[in-house]
C-alpha cells in the first residue's frame, strides 16, 4: 500500500487510485509487475506522459516522469522523502 499518509503530509491532491495506477504502471515499465494482458506497453507509457504534465502532480515526480526516470519516480512514490540524485 502507498504511504498515502506521507502523500497527504505534503499536500498533495492525488486520488489513492491514480497514486495506485501510476505505481502500478511504473512497476510494469521497470520490471517489478508484469502488464495486464488487456493493456499494452504504448498504453502505460500513455498515462505516464499524461501524469508528467499533470498540473496536479508534485514537480519532482513530474520532473522524473517527464526525463523517464521511471526507477526514480517509482522510489519517490515509495518514499518522497528520498533525497533527489543526479
Amino acid at each position: 500500500m502507498l504511504n498515502t499518509l506521507a502523500l497527504s503530509d505534503l499536500g498533495l491532491c492525488f486520488v489513492a487510485m491514480t497514486m495506485e495506477q501510476l505505481k502500478s504502471d511504473l512497476e510494469c515499465i521497470t520490471g517489478k509487475r508484469t502488464i495486464e494482458s488487456t493493456e499494452t506497453m504504448a498504453q502505460v507509457l500513455a498515462r505516464l506522459d499524461e501524469m508528467a504534465k499533470s498540473v496536479d502532480a508534485p514537480e519532482r515526480l513530474k520532473h522524473y516522469l517527464s526525463k523517464r526516470s521511471y526507477v526514480k519516480a517509482l522510489a519517490w512514490i515509495e518514499d518522497p522523502s528520498t533525497p533527489h540524485h543526479a
